[in-house]
């Protein structure tokens, strides 16, 4: 699988990190996008749990996926509420983006051109470094 690019440094709450989504967080920081595989029926697992949505099945392994996708809906978010952190780094354009594999997946888009505000806009994901080995998932338009 292809190898995700640093978007740049995470300007956020820290992530939520705990033993059945750790992988996920250190994958990212390390430049991979990696989600969970039931080993009973090999179903790509996101969002991540503690048991297969398909089978049941408790036991999955940790692998690769593509980077690519395109967008499904966005929003630009013009002023934060809630945590005041986020007033450091609007506007911004939020995402839910539809991978190659089959996943819908949530994140920011760095987007110049504002193109990733439009339904099926392609996007590569990448990640923004959190600090402390940890990544966030964002994704990149071509612009």
């Amino acid at each position: 699988m292809a190898t995700l690019a640093k978007a740049g440094e995470y300007i956020g709450p820290k992530p939520y990190v705990h033993p059945e989504n750790e992988t996920y967080w250190k994958s990212l920081a390390t430049g991979e996008l990696k989600l969970q595989q039931c080993e009973a029926c090999h179903t790509i697992r996101f969002p991540i749990g503690p048991a297969c949505f398909k089978c049941g099945s408790t036991d999955a392994d940790w692998v690769p996926v593509s980077p690519n996708g395109t967008v499904s809906a966005a929003i630009r978010i013009e002023r934060a509420t809630g945590n005041q952190v986020w007033a450091q780094v609007v506007p911004f354009i939020a995402a839910q983006v539809d991978m190659e594999g089959g996943q819908r997946m949530p994140g920011r888009v760095i987007c110049h051109c504002e193109q990733a505000l439009n339904h099926g806009t392609p996007v590569t994901a990448a990640y923004l470094d959190a600090g402390d080995g940890l990544g966030v998932l964002c994704f990149v338009h071509g612009c």
